[in-house]
């Protein structure tokens, strides 16, 4: 149950991150600014909530390495896709690099 509330907590955080880039993005409408803005908020406070409820039976180290790692692959991700940023070599090499850390950190 643990690593699935981690799982949901690095989900909410990308949906935190996706409401500020779309806040940034219409920040001449100052309306779809802050209701994007507060969407964002909402999404951080749940993935706070959810962060919280794993550290309960896993390890601060692993909880932290697993979820700012699965953050920074997740955004790439949207970056791509949704935004249609760049996405190179490097950056796809990086990801093999950040998932292969992330497992050797998390076995035993």
């Amino acid at each position: 149950m643990s690593y699935f509330m981690l799982t949901i907590g690095v989900v909410f955080n990308v949906f935190t991150n996706i409401g500020f880039k779309y806040a940034a993005m219409v920040q001449n409408r100052p309306v779809k600014k802050w209701t994007f803005f507060s969407i964002a908020l909402v999404f951080g406070l749940l993935n706070s909530v959810c962060v919280t409820e794993a550290l309960k039976t896993i390890s601060l180290n692993v909880v932290s390495s697993i979820f700012f790692s699965m953050t920074i692959v997740g955004l790439l991700l949207v970056s791509y896709f949704i935004f249609h940023e760049q996405m190179n070599w490097m950056r796809v090499a990086g990801i093999g690099v950040i998932v292969t850390g992330v497992v050797m950190i998390t076995m035993n």
